[in-house]
């Protein structure tokens, strides 16, 4: 039986991420778009993403679901930090972010048992790090479901600020064969929507 103590760490930890359910996507809020997907919801159509294409290119699925489930937990505390095109433009500089997501995700995991508490660090910096095939899947598909996410938004007409940006951002980065034919899909989706009369300004 497990001592009381570690199940009421769980709980606050469990309610501590649990916020995450609340924090709106920053790059959206900075468009104007009306009610926003959350960082969790974000984060469930990544691991829904990383299920399918880690198995789809025969990677460890188990493993590229954990970086998507781990990969925003920082911002249950310190808040999305929105990335810019130009770094200059955004807030914070990378490195202040990357120092304000780590300080806060020790913070969040303090309240697990030391083994779990390593494992979700070691993966969350894996993750930044690029480091090996399901990390940079995973990167390139937190890209590619901000740009699913954009088109939905579009065809809504639900933004006051061109999203472009968020395309701008994404094309460079997604470089898997899978994944740069589904980004031209969806640009074709997008033109075609475009030519219907939808507004994109």
């Amino acid at each position: 039986m497990e001592k009381e103590s570690e199940l009421q760490n769980l709980i606050k930890f469990l309610q501590t991420v649990g916020k995450l359910k609340q924090v709106k996507r920053q790059g959206w809020i900075d468009r104007g778009v009306k009610e926003p997907e959350s960082v969790a919801d974000h984060s469930f159509m990544l691991a829904l993403m990383a299920m399918i294409e880690a198995e789809k290119q025969k990677l460890d699925v188990c493993k590229a679901v954990k970086f998507a489930l781990v990969h925003d937990l920082p911002e249950a505390l310190c808040g999305d930090i929105a990335s810019r095109v130009k770094e200059e433009e955004q807030e914070v500089s990378n490195k202040e972010k990357h120092e304000m997501e780590e300080k806060a995700l020790k913070e969040i995991l303090g309240d697990l048992d030391k083994e779990l508490s390593e494992e979700i660090f070691s993966l969350w910096q894996e993750f930044g790090e690029k480091k090996g095939r399901e990390a940079r899947l995973v990167y390139e598909l937190d890209r590619l479901e901000a740009i699913i996410q954009a088109v939905e938004y579009e065809k809504e007409g639900n933004f006051k600020v061109s999203l472009q940006e968020f395309y701008d951002y994404a094309e460079p980065r997604v470089k898997n064969k899978r994944l740069k034919a589904v980004f031209e899909m969806l640009m074709k989706e997008r033109r075609g929507s475009k030519a219907q009369g939808a507004s994109f300004l």
